[in-house]
């Protein structure tokens, strides 16, 4: 690190609480946590994971990803989270991971994603996730839905 101190100073932040980052650090260290990205886009809290996570990839340790990319890939498993009807999670979760994701990965190899694909690839899965709950207040399912669900769905 170009200033240690302050990574000492990050370190000793919240030192009390649950997740901080000396105790990802250790957790890291013992092996609880497996050193992929995938873990550490299930970690909370979310700030010290990411925090981690770029340093990690900065010091060679993880390989490289496009922080953005990453962005959507930890807030992802929490909007599933909020979703109530199992059906839903898995619909969505399916569009994310062959729809959405290769998307932001593809853009991610050829340049950077900016703040605004990052933001349409969330708004992608949001406006999905109310599209569905739509349907489901209405008593219809994704595979029932013809066209003239579709434009009562616009017209709302």
């Amino acid at each position: 690190m170009d200033q240690p101190r302050r990574g000492l100073a990050w370190l000793e932040m919240r030192r009390g609480q649950p997740g901080n980052a000396s105790q990802l650090l250790g957790r890291l260290g013992l092996g609880e946590i497996p050193l992929t990205h995938d873990a550490f886009h299930e970690l909370q809290p979310w700030r010290a994971a990411a925090h981690l996570e770029e340093l990690l990839m900065t010091c060679g340790v993880l390989p490289a990803v496009d922080k953005y990319l990453c962005s959507f890939q930890r807030w992802l498993p929490g909007h599933l989270a909020r979703i109530a009807d199992p059906e839903h999670v898995k619909t969505i979760k399916l569009f994310a991971t062959w729809r959405v994701l290769p998307r932001l990965r593809a853009r991610a190899e050829r340049s950077h994603i900016t703040p605004n694909v990052r933001r349409f690839a969330a708004q992608q899965i949001k406006y999905a996730t109310a599209f569905l709950q739509w349907l489901g207040k209405r008593n219809s399912t994704l595979a029932s839905c013809g066209q003239i669900d579709t434009q009562d769905a616009q017209s709302e």
